[in-house]
Order: C-alpha cells, then sequence, then structure tokens
C-alpha cells in the first residue's frame, strides 16, 4: 500500500534520521504485538509520516529502548510511545481489510477465489483494532464512495483524491482537539491528496495496460497523453506539499521547532518531491 512518504537521509542530521528509524522500528514492534506480527510486511513509510504527525502534535512523552529486532539479528533503537501507534496501527489494519475487499470486486476468476480466502486473515487483523468504530465508520464510507467514484469513470482529480484525502484527514486528527485537531485535519488531509495522485501518476502505464481506473488516464486519454501534460499534474502534486508545508508551520510557531518537525519538513520539502521526480522518472522510461 504505497510508500511515497519518507524524508532525503541525507539532508537529515545523524539524531533526526536516527529518531526516524526508531520511529519505524516503534510502530513495526508495536504493530506487531497489538495487531498481527503479519503486519510487519505490509508497513510502509506513509504511515510511519503519520506516526510522526501524531507525536508532533501530542504531548506524549516517549522513550527510547534497545530491543533486539528478529528481522536484523540484533538490537536497535525503539521509540516506544503506544498512544500514537495504538491509533496508527489500528487505522493500518483497517484500511487493509477495506483494501482486500475492493481487491476482491475487482479480481475475476481463479484470483478472486483466492483472496477470498485470505479475507477471514484479514477480517481478524481487522478485529484487533479494537476501540475505533467510529474511526472505521468514515474509512468504509470514503472507501465506498471512492469505489463509486472510480466505477463512475470520475474525470475530476480533485473529486477522487479529495475521498481518499479525508480519509487520512480522519486518521491524523482523530481523538484530537482545538488548534491540533485543525492542524493534523489539514495535513492529513493534504498527506491523502499526495498519496492518491502520486499513486495513480505512477500506475499510469500498468492502468492502461490492464484497463484499470486511473483519473489522469479517464482526464487525458492515454498514458502518452499524460505525460505531455507532466508539468501541470506535477503542479499539482506539488500544491499539497506546500500545503502540508505551510498548515505544519502554524505548530512550530505555537511549539518551537524539535526533531520532529524537522523530519515533517525534510518529508514535505524534500522527500515528497524526490519521490515524485524518481514516479516521473520512471513513467518517462517506459515510453
Amino acid at each position: 500500500m504505497f510508500g511515497y512518504i519518507r524524508p532525503v537521509q541525507g539532508e537529515l542530521l545523524v539524531k533526526e534520521y536516527e529518531l526516524y528509524r526508531a520511529v519505524y522500528c516503534g510502530l513495526c514492534r508495536y504493530g506487531g504485538k497489538r495487531i498481527s506480527h503479519f503486519t510487519r510486511f505490509f508497513l510502509n513509510y506513509d504511515f510511519v509520516a503519520l506516526a510522526l504527525l501524531r507525536l508532533a502534535l501530542t504531548d506524549e512523552k516517549p522513550n527510547v529502548e534497545k530491543k533486539y529486532c528478529p528481522y536484523h539479528l540484533k538490537k536497535k533503537n525503539t521509540l516506544r510511545a503506544d498512544n500514537a501507534y495504538d491509533l496508527t496501527c489500528s487505522a493500518f489494519a483497517i484500511l487493509l481489510y477495506y483494501k482486500a475487499l475492493d481487491d476482491i470486486r475487482d479480481s475475476k476468476g481463479v484470483k478472486r477465489f483466492v483472496k477470498k480466502l485470505t479475507l477471514p486473515f484479514f477480517k481478524r487483523i481487522k478485529n484487533r483494532a479494537s476501540g475505533y468504530g467510529e474511526l472505521e465508520n468514515s474509512i468504509r464510507e470514503g472507501l465506498a464512495k471512492l469505489d463509486e467514484l472510480e466505477r463512475a469513470k470520475e474525470a475530476r482529480l480533485d473529486a477522487v483524491a479529495d475521498c481518499f484525502a479525508k480519509i487520512t484527514q480522519d486518521i491524523a486528527s482523530f481523538g484530537l482537539e482545538g488548534s491540533k485537531k485543525l492542524i493534523a485535519s489539514q495535513c492529513g488531509y493534504h498527506i491523502g491528496r499526495y498519496i492518491y495522485l502520486i499513486d495513480a501518476y505512477d500506475d499510469i502505464y500498468d492502468d492502461e495496460k490492464s484497463g484499470s481506473y486511473n483519473p489522469f488516464l479517464v482526464k487525458y486519454g492515454t498514458a502518452e497523453a499524460v505525460l505531455k501534460h507532466a508539468d501541470e499534474i506535477k503542479t499539482t502534486i506539488i500544491d499539497s506539499l506546500n500545503a502540508f508545508s505551510s498548515v505544519y508551520g502554524l505548530h512550530t510557531v505555537e511549539d518551537g521547532v524539535t526533531a520532529y518537525d524537522q523530519i515533517l519538513f525534510n518529508i514535505s520539502e524534500l522527500g515528497g518531491r524526490a519521490a515524485l521526480d524518481k514516479v516521473h522518472a520512471r513513467s518517462e522510461n517506459r515510453r
């Protein structure tokens, strides 16, 4: 599931990169215990960014501990922050389940049968995310609306991107109040909008070949035509990165700049653009 939101390592201080890795390891470890060990294999950088946003906007006091990693066969720095991780891992588990349902609806024949066999597994994972019924309802309703627009071959980019953006908006702001909720809400929205649009741009050739829905293909006709509008597309994707930075900057004005802030600004100002450049280069190479 995606994985575009990550920092540019070379532009982080050593202590900032170590903190980022400690958050990744902590989220992986917590998800393995709280939800399922298998979630460790599905974890991606987008959810690490959501966990970082949560940590930055809440008053939770995390602890860095040395914990043994069975996948690297050594002890690694792990940041423990149960409250932020609980929400992030639970939202991840809920999305995994509804993504599995969506894959089943879009599949046929043997593939559909095989995917249906895995559904009970994803349902058990989702059921471990207890205490988030309200969030699950909003995710389910948002994905249902998104599915409806995609099946109708919606050509308006913002209409479909808005559906997914509102899902990440609800995840990022869940349980927060006041100015922190407002900041998390807008930051979460633009994370989701960025993810949806860059993923669609990344998939133009695969979707053209398979006949799958892609808003850029619906709007422009072919993958070749999409690339002719690359500058316009890149601008609208970068708009969300700029909006994220502008909104998140309000938090740093209130509370001062922390290591979390430096990592998140790196992601929005550098990492997000680097990912977009890679996606564009891949598409150009497939011409």
